[in-house]
């Protein structure tokens, strides 16, 4: 099995602030899932497979660079890295802290804690998707201006959102 792109302290460090005591087993999980819905699916298989077998060869893309475009237009982006913490971050938020057990979908609970209202929950989902979303089409851009160093790379710079849109109604 291969090494994820980044670890739970890559999303401690890249993305908004989370416990320290966060559930490993839960953030791995988030890890893979981001990596496979949705790096992969920007990248393109032979690429992403090549970031995970090499990433050693892909430093910039990784961890964002500044570039010059083939006019002369200098352009910043913050690297995949940053956009998988936000999309591992995202799903984090949207489970909670959830479990499922043999009776049903539960809660944890502690005397110490309140649960957020569903409505911030969303909104907190749904930025944070939107961050990623950004940091990724970055990425795509840095691709597209940069085609000769990424023969592998053969997208067409469309980013497709893998996931359910939550909207309000009323209060």
């Amino acid at each position: 099995m291969q090494q994820p792109l980044i670890t739970r302290t890559d999303v401690i460090a890249l993305s908004r602030s989370i416990s320290q005591h966060i559930d490993s087993d839960k953030v791995e999980t988030f890890i893979r899932e981001s990596e496979n819905i949705d790096i992969k699916s920007a990248l393109g298989d032979e690429l992403f497979l090549d970031v995970k077998e090499h990433p050693e060869n892909y430093k910039s893309l990784l961890d964002g660079d500044i570039y010059e475009t083939s006019r002369g237009e200098k352009r910043i982006f913050s690297g995949l890295k940053t956009s998988l913490a936000y999309y591992t971050y995202a799903r984090l938020v949207k489970s909670g802290d959830g479990i499922v057990s043999r009776f049903s979908f539960a809660n944890k609970d502690s005397d110490y804690s309140s649960r957020s209202e569903l409505k911030e929950k969303v909104m907190a989902y749904n930025d944070a998707f939107s961050v990623a979303d950004r940091y990724l089409k970055e990425c795509v851009r840095y691709l597209n201006d940069c085609r000769s160093e990424y023969p592998l790379y053969k997208g067409r710079g469309q980013i497709k959102a893998n996931r359910t849109v939550f909207r309000i109604l009323g209060e």
